[in-house]
């Protein structure tokens, strides 16, 4: 694998060995690899982007986190979300800090399983 990581032959928690009994082993390893590399850009949009989209983009990387397993991610950005449901609030990369720490925390077992 050109530039990737070796590859672990095991899911690295039950949220992905669900995925992989519904998707098989290449098509979950394939959405662990786009969940790594979107996440972050996703994570820069945030901070430029209005209430609303923040909305959106945190709902959606709230419920991905929890289909990767990473249930830290997903509850911190679970409490962003209530953040942004007082009304006029928005988020700052300040907000975002634990967040991006908790995907740091979670990436590498994931990136080994994908060989990400």
């Amino acid at each position: 694998m050109d530039g990737h990581t070796k590859v672990s032959d095991s899911p690295p928690n039950e949220a992905i060995q669900a995925l992989e009994a519904i998707l098989g082993d290449e098509a979950t390893r394939e959405v662990v690899r786009l969940f790594l590399h979107d996440f972050p850009e996703s994570v820069r949009r945030i901070a430029g982007a209005g209430r609303e989209d923040q909305m959106r983009i945190i709902h959606g990387l709230k419920s991905s986190a929890l289909h990767m397993g990473a249930t830290g991610l997903s509850e911190t950005l679970a409490s962003l979300e209530d953040k942004l449901g007082t009304p006029g609030e928005t988020l700052g990369m300040a907000d975002l800090s634990p967040a991006i720490g908790d995907f740091g925390a979670a990436s590498p077992g994931l990136r080994k399983y994908a060989g990400a």
